[in-house]
């Protein structure tokens, strides 16, 4: 099936943060090959802390770019830089990666896949009449949420706050909160947390469905991220139309 030239634009996009993510040009994501770069903190990548070591390894398919800090240059050039595109991201390449940023008190996370939304492929979804979704511009009202650690993935950042959430209630009880934070001007990420008790009922994905659609509404592109393995997030993803765009893993600190 052909690219939607929505979805087309949106890939087009998503591969100009990356190269200011990744401090790279856009034809290194559009070649086959390995392409090494010192980490920058440039203008247009996505409102992330800057890492004081940072390394990052993304693809959209084609070229694999790796980022790090000057002093892992030759690392990553002896280690990585003859690996296929299917190799860097596979368990041995990960575990070495892994190994060697183990020194700095670093872990690899990921690989995560990267899932992008269009109008045109979105399908929404509504909750179940039991199920009451309320979204939430001001999330001021969401702070007592922040330091509760059944709502990990929609916090936001400090300098990336929230700016949209959904909130779910079955029976005037919470059941779930996803939220979206504008990692660009463009580019915003959902994320999502629904509780234990109310899983399997469609609550994570109507919150998810109503922040797409919101975020659609802005002509902002929204993006969603999954473990590889969490196969149940990555169906919420395909069910809503999501379509995978990219696949990144990086370095982070042990309490970070």
């Amino acid at each position: 099936m052909p690219i939607s030239l929505y979805f087309y634009s949106a890939l087009n996009a998503v591969k100009k943060i990356l190269a200011a993510d990744f401090a790279c040009h856009e034809s290194d994501f559009e070649n086959e090959g390995i392409y090494i770069h010192q980490a920058k903190a440039l203008p247009g990548r996505r409102r992330f802390p800057f890492r004081e070591k940072p390394f990052a390894v993304a693809t959209m398919g084609k070229g694999v770019v790796v980022s790090c800090g000057v002093e892992r240059l030759g690392w990553c050039d002896a280690h990585l830089s003859q690996l296929s595109r299917n190799d860097i991201f596979a368990p041995p390449a990960v575990t070495l990666m892994d190994e060697y940023v183990k020194k700095d008190g670093q872990y690899i996370a990921g690989p995560d896949l990267k899932h992008v939304c269009t109008r045109d492929i979105f399908r929404p979804y509504k909750p179940e009449k039991d199920i009451e979704l309320t979204l939430i511009e001001d999330t001021k009202g969401l702070e007592q949420y922040n330091d509760d650690d059944r709502f990990i993935n929609t916090r936001g950042y400090p300098n990336n706050p929230r700016r949209v959430a959904a909130f779910a209630t079955v029976k005037g009880s919470i059941a779930g909160i996803a939220s979206a934070c504008a990692d660009t001007d463009l580019m915003w990420q959902i994320g999502v947390d629904t509780l234990e008790e109310y899983r399997h009922r469609g609550i994570g994905k109507a919150m998810v469905s109503a922040l797409t659609e919101y975020i659609l509404k802005q002509r902002n592109i929204p993006y969603y991220s999954s473990f590889e393995s969490n196969t149940t997030s990555r169906a919420l993803a395909a069910s809503l139309g999501y379509k995978t765009a990219w696949i990144e893993l990086y370095a982070r600190g042990k309490n970070v």
